[in-house]
């Protein structure tokens, strides 16, 4: 017998032994007829090996629908797996518009390999809906979920894989056989009152009729589990055949020194120099620095000249900025009190699509933001080398996630910004207290790591917590534009350390 058929062994002798007995046992107590009872017992055991064997394969595949369910269409919590995660390093990048995965640790590949974002769903998240795979990366990043597919990519060339399968086979054969159990005792249990009212050795109809309906609800369900299961086979053997050809063709094959082309030798050099830990993570601010001007600001302005805010104008906003930068950033966030979150969400995106370059407002002109092509490379280029990259800023923190998403693939999981509350009408309702600012980024920090950044970057004297928060032997970057403020700093703070000027594309 093949491990195959053993795996489905297991569950069908597990469900058919409870309804076997009890049927024994209804038999030999209420039928004299000794032909009866002949034919019960005997053919009960001859019928075992002949029906066992489908029986178990549909209450088996009937499992695999349950378990993934239950872990939500992963896969298996196992060391291996968590040996295969450690190293392919998968994310996002918006300069390409693919995901990346590193398959260099990976015998016969050796290699990065892109994925469009259709194609990645459709191998490592088989079991989500599009539209909630989209949801779940951009605010949790990218993190495989069905690797099973790619786990069996790795053993399959082994020699241990008939092996391990067989092993497989047995645990798995077991766990659906205690669900296969299960399911029997409550068949047997079922038939036996069923049983009992057609021999008229009971007279609760209500209990008869109760059993009925929960078989035949029990057996809809298992007939429907099959359709289930029929899809999600032809999804897993989908995410298979996908990963297969992916990883076979060199127009999959992706070079990270792409990354470096426009970021001078020496920051690139000292970024593989880097000794990183598995807690290793990148901080910047977003507005300047990863972004060519504000977000925050935009989003302010365009708020004002829709009216959607009344009571404080943008000129108001420029007086207090220069009285005091961490008020002003404050008001920004309190006056959107009431505000729709979604409206909140449509300007965001209005913004960032927009292909006009300020917006104008009480005769100024708020320039929209855009992304520093360097910094979207540097990102790229830490998150390949598995350095987790966060965002500590001022500005109100869905804004902040919207477009820290689309131009440096960073998901809502590593901002830290204004939070912004709401009640149960989605109005936004928060009154910020306290804000990722000067010692406030640092102070968002600590609430989340134990450890200091590897890498930070900022463009202001207000960021120079920030920078002073980074270890000793890490990186600090300095997007500020006056080159006067920038060699003071190099000077007079960061003289022996890795300290770096980065321009404006």
């Amino acid at each position: 017998m093949d491990h195959q058929s053993f795996r489905f062994y297991i569950p069908g002798v597990s469900f058919l032994f409870p309804i076997f007995l009890v049927a024994c046992w209804i038999t030999i107590n209420n039928y004299h007829d000794s032909d009866v009872r002949l034919f019960v017992l005997v053919g009960g055991i001859t019928a075992f090996p002949t029906i066992a064997l489908p029986i178990g394969w549909w209450i088996y595949n009937a499992y695999r629908v349950w378990w993934l369910i239950l872990t939500k269409g992963g896969y298996e919590n196992k060391t291996f797996v968590k040996l295969i995660s450690k190293d392919i390093k998968p994310f996002y990048s918006p300069l390409n518009n693919s995901i990346l995965i590193d398959f260099c640790h990976i015998k016969g590949i050796e290699s990065w390999i892109k994925f469009d974002l259709d194609i990645f769903q459709k191998t490592f998240y088989p079991f989500t809906s599009k539209a909630k795979f989209k949801e779940e990366i951009q605010q949790k990043g990218i993190h495989p979920k069905f690797t099973e597919s790619l786990s069996d990519f790795i053993l399959f060339k082994d020699n241990g894989y008939d092996y391990a399968r067989s092993i497989s086979s047995v645990r798995y054969g077991i766990e659906s056989g205690i669900f296969a159990i299960g399911l029997g005792g409550i068949y047997a249990f079922g038939l036996k009152s069923i049983w009992f009212h057609y021999l008229h050795l009971s007279s609760n109809y209500n209990t008869y009729l109760l059993w009925f309906l929960i078989l035949s609800l029990l057996s809809i369900v298992l007939i429907l589990t099959l359709f289930i299961r029929w899809k999600n086979a032809d999804k897993e053997y989908d995410a298979r055949l996908i990963l297969t050809t992916v990883t076979s063709l060199d127009s999959n094959f992706f070079e990270t020194s792409f990354f470096a082309d426009n970021i001078p030798k020496n920051v690139v050099d000292n970024i593989n120099q880097l000794k990183l830990t598995s807690n290793s993570y990148a901080a910047f601010d977003l507005d300047n620095t990863l972004l060519i001007d504000d977000i925050g600001e935009a989003v302010f302005a365009a708020l004002v000249k829709q009216n959607l805010v009344t009571d404080f104008k943008w000129k108001d906003y420029l007086n207090l900025l220069e009285q005091n930068r961490e008020a002003a950033y404050k008001k920004v966030i309190d006056v959107m009190n009431g505000l729709k979150l979604n409206k909140l969400k449509k300007i965001t995106h209005e913004i960032i699509e927009s292909e006009d370059s300020y917006i104008e407002i009480e005769g100024g002109k708020i320039p929209i933001p855009k992304p520093n092509s360097i910094m979207q490379s540097l990102v790229s280029i830490l998150k390949s080398k598995g350095i987790e990259v966060f965002i500590v800023t001022a500005s109100n923190k869905i804004s902040a996630e919207i477009i820290c998403w689309k131009h440096f693939g960073i998901p809502a999981s590593n901002v830290l910004g204004a939070e912004i509350e709401t009640d149960k009408n989605k109005n936004i309702s928060s009154t910020v207290t306290e804000i990722p600012f000067a010692e406030g980024k640092v102070k968002a920090l600590k609430k989340r790591f134990k450890e200091q950044p590897i890498v930070t970057g900022g463009d202001g004297s207000w960021d120079k917590f920030l920078l002073d928060y980074t270890q000793s032997n890490g990186i600090r970057f300095w997007l500020g534009q006056n080159k006067d403020e920038y060699k003071k700093l190099k000077n007079e703070f960061y003289k022996d350390l890795s300290f770096y000027h980065i321009q404006r594309e």
